[in-house]
């Protein structure tokens, strides 16, 4: 494997995964962060995903990176020894489905063996329930719950990464190994690990930890995703800094922090782009609905969803490099987060001040 977060990503891939059946995904997590960081970091479950944090300079505001743990996929429904209702969760191009194969899983599966297989029918002309026809029927009694397109957990090509869901565990393994690293280098600062559920089907994950106030209204939220490539937003080129989505611009004085950190790697001849990419919204947007100072970084990628754009379904692909690169960004930007004036400084700065002024009103 080339590096860290491709082997964490390897890890992450070797179960599958669709909106409300992450368990496998978290699991996995789970026993990477016993393995790699033992007490060095603090992790804590919830409905909407998990948490995890290293605290390297004790109180204040942390930098939190947020990716999720889903992938688009189907449940599966009323199973007969024909076949199954398949019902299309997230954004996977319906008009190239008919035809391909689905890998049927129970709710929690333990790796990526499939209990069933199946060739789904055209697309319906309403609603989002595909006919699913069984080459490979589950076995009797076996509880199946979602399903998700037959493709490559991983495969590593010439330079590129291909995978099945490379959005947006592969956000959640460059996440992870920021922290990683932070926590081996005793950085001094404050970091956050957001692994959201269902963002595919609406931000569900990222909006409940929001509305649960799991972030303090002080710490910086910055997006990992992997975006579907534009014009200035090239494979190959280096992370993107995402200025926004197609929904709002984030913020701008976090978006100067990534900037500042992008000036860092520059000087180590690591490239990176930045734009707004509209192909699409992203957490930050959650986030930002909420009143949190947010940011996003996304890496360029090509069969976004598995097919968007494209002719067929095959596996989303992104360059090593940017992932590598993104890990790079997010860590230099960690680094320069607790002496950088942002929200969570100045409130703190300005609370002091009216402790002591405020009286006098």
């Amino acid at each position: 494997m080339a590096s860290p977060v491709l082997e964490l990503f390897r890890r992450l891939t070797s179960v599958p995964t669709a909106p409300f059946y992450e368990a496998a995904v978290a699991q996995a997590v789970r026993a990477w962060l016993g393995r790699e960081l033992g007490r060095r970091a603090r992790l804590r479950r919830h409905r909407g995903g998990l948490v995890v944090s290293y605290r390297g300079r004790g109180t204040g505001p942390a930098l939190v990176l947020a990716a999720h743990m889903d992938h688009p996929g189907f449940h599966i429904r009323q199973v007969t020894r024909r076949g199954a209702r398949a019902i299309l969760q997230g954004g996977h191009p319906r008009e190239l489905l008919e035809g391909c194969s689905v890998e049927a899983f129970p709710a929690r599966p333990r790796d990526n063996r499939p209990a069933a297989a199946g060739v789904l029918g055209p697309a319906p002309k309403e609603g989002d329930a595909f006919a699913l026809t069984w080459t490979e029927p589950p076995r009797p009694k076996t509880r199946l719950a979602f399903g998700v397109l037959a493709l490559t957990p991983l495969e590593l090509k010439d330079g590129w990464v291909l995978s099945r869901s490379i959005d947006d565990l592969l956000g959640c393994a460059i996440a992870l190994e920021v922290l990683r690293r932070a926590a081996q280098a005793r950085l001094k600062a404050n970091l956050t690990v957001f692994l959201h559920r269902a963002e595919e089907v609406g931000f569900v994950g990222a909006l409940e930890f929001a509305r649960r106030g799991l972030a303090s209204p002080m710490d910086s939220i910055v997006s990992i995703e992997a975006s579907r490539s534009l014009p200035g937003a090239r494979p190959g080129r280096g992370p993107v800094i995402r200025v926004g989505d197609k929904a709002v611009l984030f913020d701008a004085n976090l978006t100067a922090l990534l900037d500042q950190a992008a000036l860092a790697l520059k000087k180590r001849r690591l490239p990176v782009q930045r734009r707004r990419l509209t192909g699409g919204t992203c957490e930050a947007t959650a986030y930002q609905s909420f009143g949190y100072e947010t940011a996003g970084v996304a890496l360029p990628l090509v069969n976004y969803h598995n097919g968007i754009g494209g002719r067929r379904i095959a596996p989303e692909r992104v360059r090593a490099s940017d992932a590598a690169g993104c890990v790079e960004l997010l860590l230099q930007a960690a680094r320069l987060f607790p002496d950088t004036p942002l929200r969570g400084t100045w409130r703190r700065k300005l609370e002091a001040r009216h402790r002591l002024t405020g009286p006098r009103l």
